[in-house]
């Protein structure tokens, strides 16, 4: 397992040559290694005894690493997280508190998110995925994808005189000519996927769940790919700690956004991905969106 530009980084399983990246985002508390060690372990497999990264040779797995902030629960204690939870059973308590360090951890993955679909060949061949608060998170960093590729990307130290924007813009181009004939595929992220999770901060609409960031440059100014993503959200009903009840509100708040949302709803797993028939479902939505799957001889 590599590390690179603050991220824990699975490399797609030779011979298998990289078709599409996942991004995912660990829970409060938790780390980018530690995620990424979960996702392989005994615990995080389906009915056949295998990981996602065993079904899905092809793909490279990112998982970026949270900054740690003062938990305001513990005393003002750092903690590695995408934004502070006063209330950890009330994620609604409080939210003035939240945005912030919401606003930071969103504008940093979205520039991942980015920088990975330039890498692989366009946004709908990146999955967004997260546990917990980083479910949250991914979901309002899809959110405010959309927007025109900026100047964003001169943090990520690539070649001097390279043009991100010209070079997506160009690789759309052939995308649309080799597979369309002319007519362009719609706007979309490959998916997300969320386990455990809430909405953070919901407005009565898109575009208000959207400003409630403020986002230098503002929200995205269409729709289209957010509600051409589909999404997969899991969720464990003695969940102990992000209730049931916040993720069935999650469900709801996105299929109120125009959104297309496959909710799975387990009887036990506690709060984590439950294990085996989480894992299953999870490779078959993966597998619906085209990525490759190995099946198990």
């Amino acid at each position: 397992m590599a590390s690179e530009l603050g991220c824990s980084v699975i490399a797609p399983l030779p011979p298998h040559p990289h078709t599409h990246t996942v991004v995912f985002l660990h829970g409060r508390g938790d780390t980018a290694r530690n995620a990424a060690d979960s996702l392989l372990s005994r615990w995080a497999r389906g009915s056949r005894g295998r990981s996602l990264v065993d079904c899905f040779p092809s793909v490279r797995w990112v998982f970026p690493q949270a900054e740690p902030l003062p938990a305001i629960a513990h005393a003002g204690e750092l903690w590695d997280q995408w934004f502070d939870v006063p209330n950890v059973l009330d994620p609604t308590d409080r939210e003035d508190l939240q945005v912030w360090g919401l606003r930071d951890s969103v504008d940093a993955v979205r520039k991942v998110v980015k920088k990975e679909a330039e890498a692989v060949g366009g946004l709908d061949k990146v999955l967004l995925m997260g546990i917990s608060q980083g479910g949250a998170t991914a979901v309002h960093v899809l959110l405010q994808l959309g927007e025109p590729v900026s100047a964003e990307f001169d943090d990520w130290d690539w070649d001097v005189g390279v043009n991100v924007k010209a070079k997506i813009e160009a690789r759309h181009l052939e995308t649309i000519s080799e597979k369309t004939d002319g007519e362009a595929p719609p706007e979309r992220l490959g998916g997300l996927v969320a386990f455990s999770s809430w909405l953070p901060l919901p407005g009565g609409s898109l575009d208000e769940t959207r400003e409630v960031l403020g986002l230098e440059g503002g929200p995205p100014d269409n729709d289209d790919l957010v509600q051409n993503t589909p999404v997969f959200l899991g969720h464990c009903a003695d969940d102990p700690l992000v209730f049931v009840e916040f993720g069935r509100q999650l469900r709801d708040g996105l299929r109120g956004f125009g959104m297309t949302v496959d909710w799975n709803e387990y009887p036990d797993g506690g709060h984590w991905i439950n294990a085996p028939q989480g894992i299953d479902d999870m490779v078959a939505f993966m597998k619906a969106q085209g990525i490759p799957v190995e099946d198990a001889e």
